[in-house]
Protein backbone atom coordinates (compact mmCIF):
# COMPACT_ATOMS: atom_id res chain seq x y z
CA UNK A 1 0.00 0.00 0.00
CA UNK A 2 1.35 3.32 -1.27
CA UNK A 3 2.02 5.72 1.90
CA UNK A 4 -0.67 8.99 1.67
CA UNK A 5 1.44 11.97 0.39
CA UNK A 6 1.53 14.89 2.62
CA UNK A 7 -0.64 17.60 3.63
CA UNK A 8 2.13 20.27 1.89
CA UNK A 9 2.09 17.52 -1.33
CA UNK A 10 -1.14 17.53 -1.64
CA UNK A 11 -1.85 21.23 -1.37
CA UNK A 12 0.68 21.77 -4.33
CA UNK A 13 -1.02 19.49 -6.33
CA UNK A 14 -4.27 21.07 -5.77
CA UNK A 15 -3.02 24.60 -6.88
CA UNK A 16 -1.01 22.85 -9.72
CA UNK A 17 -4.25 21.15 -11.02
CA UNK A 18 -6.45 24.62 -10.35
CA UNK A 19 -3.48 26.60 -12.34
CA UNK A 20 -4.41 24.68 -15.24
CA UNK A 21 -7.91 24.62 -15.14
CA UNK A 22 -7.61 28.34 -15.28
CA UNK A 23 -4.68 28.96 -17.14
CA UNK A 24 -6.06 26.63 -20.61
CA UNK A 25 -9.96 28.85 -19.55
CA UNK A 26 -8.74 32.39 -19.63
CA UNK A 27 -4.87 32.19 -20.67
CA UNK A 28 -2.24 33.20 -18.24
CA UNK A 29 -1.48 36.68 -18.68
CA UNK A 30 -5.23 37.27 -18.31
CA UNK A 31 -5.45 34.80 -14.67
CA UNK A 32 -4.99 36.83 -11.93
CA UNK A 33 -3.88 35.03 -8.31
CA UNK A 34 -7.31 36.05 -7.10
CA UNK A 35 -8.89 34.00 -9.93
CA UNK A 36 -6.75 30.92 -8.79
CA UNK A 37 -7.15 31.84 -5.23
CA UNK A 38 -11.44 31.20 -5.52
CA UNK A 39 -10.93 27.79 -7.42
CA UNK A 40 -8.99 26.73 -4.09
CA UNK A 41 -10.64 25.25 -0.64
CA UNK A 42 -7.94 27.51 1.14
CA UNK A 43 -7.25 31.02 2.35
CA UNK A 44 -5.01 32.75 -0.84
CA UNK A 45 -2.25 33.28 1.69
CA UNK A 46 -1.61 29.94 1.29
CA UNK A 47 -1.66 30.39 -2.25
CA UNK A 48 0.90 32.68 -1.91
CA UNK A 49 2.67 30.74 0.68
CA UNK A 50 3.39 27.57 -1.80
CA UNK A 51 4.14 29.74 -4.85
CA UNK A 52 4.89 33.85 -4.41
CA UNK A 53 4.36 34.59 -8.32
CA UNK A 54 2.47 33.92 -10.92
CA UNK A 55 5.61 33.11 -13.02
CA UNK A 56 6.50 30.73 -9.97
CA UNK A 57 3.42 28.56 -10.33
CA UNK A 58 3.34 28.28 -14.03
CA UNK A 59 7.50 26.79 -13.86
CA UNK A 60 6.04 24.31 -10.85
CA UNK A 61 3.30 23.24 -13.64
CA UNK A 62 5.67 22.59 -16.27
CA UNK A 63 8.31 20.64 -13.88
CA UNK A 64 5.03 19.01 -12.36
CA UNK A 65 3.97 17.88 -15.93
CA UNK A 66 7.13 17.16 -16.80
CA UNK A 67 7.43 14.10 -14.00
CA UNK A 68 4.34 12.84 -14.47
CA UNK A 69 4.80 12.56 -17.89
CA UNK A 70 8.27 10.85 -17.98
CA UNK A 71 7.02 8.15 -14.70
CA UNK A 72 4.46 6.97 -17.10
CA UNK A 73 6.29 6.74 -20.23
CA UNK A 74 9.28 4.70 -18.17
CA UNK A 75 6.02 2.04 -16.42
CA UNK A 76 5.19 1.49 -20.39
CA UNK A 77 8.73 0.24 -21.38
CA UNK A 78 10.82 -2.95 -20.21
CA UNK A 79 14.49 -2.74 -20.67
CA UNK A 80 13.98 -6.73 -22.07
CA UNK A 81 11.65 -5.44 -24.71
CA UNK A 82 13.45 -5.07 -28.55
CA UNK A 83 13.96 -1.68 -29.20
CA UNK A 84 11.00 -1.45 -31.91
CA UNK A 85 8.68 -2.30 -29.85
CA UNK A 86 9.77 0.65 -27.26
CA UNK A 87 9.89 2.41 -30.20
CA UNK A 88 6.36 2.26 -31.44
CA UNK A 89 5.17 2.51 -27.27
CA UNK A 90 7.15 5.63 -27.04
CA UNK A 91 5.35 6.89 -30.24
CA UNK A 92 2.05 5.66 -29.12
CA UNK A 93 2.43 7.32 -25.74
CA UNK A 94 3.60 10.57 -27.38
CA UNK A 95 0.57 11.29 -29.51
CA UNK A 96 -1.53 10.10 -26.74
CA UNK A 97 0.13 12.80 -24.34
CA UNK A 98 -0.62 15.17 -27.26
CA UNK A 99 -4.11 14.46 -27.80
CA UNK A 100 -4.84 14.86 -23.97
CA UNK A 101 -2.92 17.78 -23.05
CA UNK A 102 -3.77 20.54 -25.16
CA UNK A 103 -4.78 22.41 -22.32
CA UNK A 104 -1.00 22.41 -21.11
CA UNK A 105 -0.47 23.07 -24.37
CA UNK A 106 -2.26 26.06 -25.04
CA UNK A 107 -0.08 27.85 -21.84
CA UNK A 108 3.51 26.28 -22.71
CA UNK A 109 2.99 27.49 -26.64
CA UNK A 110 2.00 30.86 -24.57
CA UNK A 111 4.34 31.24 -22.69
CA UNK A 112 7.75 30.61 -25.77
CA UNK A 113 7.48 34.25 -26.44
CA UNK A 114 9.25 35.04 -22.82
CA UNK A 115 11.65 32.19 -23.66
CA UNK A 116 14.91 34.41 -24.18
CA UNK A 117 13.69 37.45 -22.15
CA UNK A 118 12.96 35.15 -18.94
CA UNK A 119 16.14 32.68 -17.52
CA UNK A 120 13.45 31.24 -15.27
CA UNK A 121 10.99 30.56 -18.10
CA UNK A 122 13.91 29.74 -20.40
CA UNK A 123 15.80 27.10 -17.91
CA UNK A 124 12.37 24.93 -17.14
CA UNK A 125 11.71 24.61 -20.84
CA UNK A 126 15.48 23.70 -21.34
CA UNK A 127 15.18 21.33 -18.50
CA UNK A 128 12.36 19.71 -19.98
CA UNK A 129 13.01 19.27 -23.30
CA UNK A 130 16.32 17.99 -22.11
CA UNK A 131 14.47 15.14 -20.03
CA UNK A 132 12.59 14.55 -23.41
CA UNK A 133 15.46 14.24 -25.82
CA UNK A 134 17.71 12.37 -23.55
CA UNK A 135 15.09 9.37 -22.83
CA UNK A 136 14.17 8.88 -26.61
CA UNK A 137 17.89 9.43 -27.05
CA UNK A 138 18.58 6.21 -24.64
CA UNK A 139 16.25 4.29 -26.71
CA UNK A 140 17.75 4.89 -29.97
CA UNK A 141 21.31 4.23 -28.57
CA UNK A 142 20.08 0.81 -27.08
CA UNK A 143 19.07 0.03 -30.69
CA UNK A 144 21.97 1.21 -32.68
CA UNK A 145 24.51 -1.07 -29.97
CA UNK A 146 22.09 -4.10 -30.31
CA UNK A 147 22.04 -3.32 -34.31
CA UNK A 148 18.53 -3.63 -34.91
CA UNK A 149 18.83 0.45 -36.23
CA UNK A 150 21.27 1.74 -38.21
CA UNK A 151 24.15 3.67 -37.03
CA UNK A 152 22.78 7.08 -37.33
CA UNK A 153 23.89 10.36 -34.79
CA UNK A 154 21.44 9.38 -32.26
CA UNK A 155 21.46 13.11 -30.57
CA UNK A 156 20.06 15.16 -34.12
CA UNK A 157 17.27 12.01 -34.11
CA UNK A 158 16.25 12.83 -30.71
CA UNK A 159 15.76 16.72 -31.61
CA UNK A 160 14.14 15.60 -34.47
CA UNK A 161 12.00 13.26 -32.65
CA UNK A 162 11.01 15.48 -30.33
CA UNK A 163 10.14 18.20 -32.60
CA UNK A 164 7.66 15.99 -34.39
CA UNK A 165 6.08 15.55 -30.73
CA UNK A 166 6.18 19.51 -30.89
CA UNK A 167 4.52 20.24 -34.23
CA UNK A 168 1.71 17.76 -33.31
CA UNK A 169 1.33 19.02 -29.84
CA UNK A 170 0.59 22.56 -32.49
CA UNK A 171 -1.66 20.86 -34.01
CA UNK A 172 -3.65 19.35 -31.68
CA UNK A 173 -4.17 22.64 -30.03
CA UNK A 174 -5.23 24.36 -33.12
CA UNK A 175 -7.24 21.59 -34.34
CA UNK A 176 -8.33 18.93 -31.58
CA UNK A 177 -10.77 16.90 -33.66
CA UNK A 178 -9.19 17.43 -36.86
CA UNK A 179 -7.13 14.14 -36.73
CA UNK A 180 -7.74 10.23 -36.34
CA UNK A 181 -4.66 10.24 -33.32
CA UNK A 182 -4.49 6.44 -33.71
CA UNK A 183 -3.79 6.77 -37.48
CA UNK A 184 -1.48 9.37 -36.52
CA UNK A 185 0.39 7.35 -33.95
CA UNK A 186 0.76 4.35 -36.37
CA UNK A 187 1.46 6.38 -39.54
CA UNK A 188 4.62 8.22 -37.15
CA UNK A 189 5.78 4.64 -36.07
CA UNK A 190 5.75 3.30 -39.71
CA UNK A 191 7.63 6.33 -40.92
CA UNK A 192 10.41 6.51 -37.90
CA UNK A 193 10.85 2.64 -38.08
CA UNK A 194 11.54 2.78 -41.57
CA UNK A 195 14.06 5.50 -41.42
CA UNK A 196 16.02 3.76 -38.73
CA UNK A 197 15.86 0.25 -39.24
CA UNK A 198 18.45 -1.76 -41.21
CA UNK A 199 16.91 -2.51 -45.18
CA UNK A 200 17.02 -6.09 -44.14
CA UNK A 201 14.56 -5.30 -41.50
CA UNK A 202 12.76 -3.12 -44.21
CA UNK A 203 12.33 -5.67 -46.67
CA UNK A 204 10.95 -8.26 -43.57
CA UNK A 205 8.31 -5.94 -42.55
CA UNK A 206 7.07 -5.38 -46.14
CA UNK A 207 6.83 -8.93 -46.71
CA UNK A 208 5.08 -9.51 -43.79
Amino acid sequence: MCPRPSVETERRQQILDAALTCFSRTGYHQTSMDDLAAELPFSKGLLYYYFPTKRDLFVSLLDNWAERSLQAWESMLSPTEEVVAQICKSIQYGVQLVALSSDLARIEFEFYSEVGRDADVSEAFRALFTQFRGRIRSILDSGVRSGSLRPLDTEALSAVLFGAYEGLALQAMVEPDAFDWALVSDSLCQLVLNGLSREDEIDDRTQA
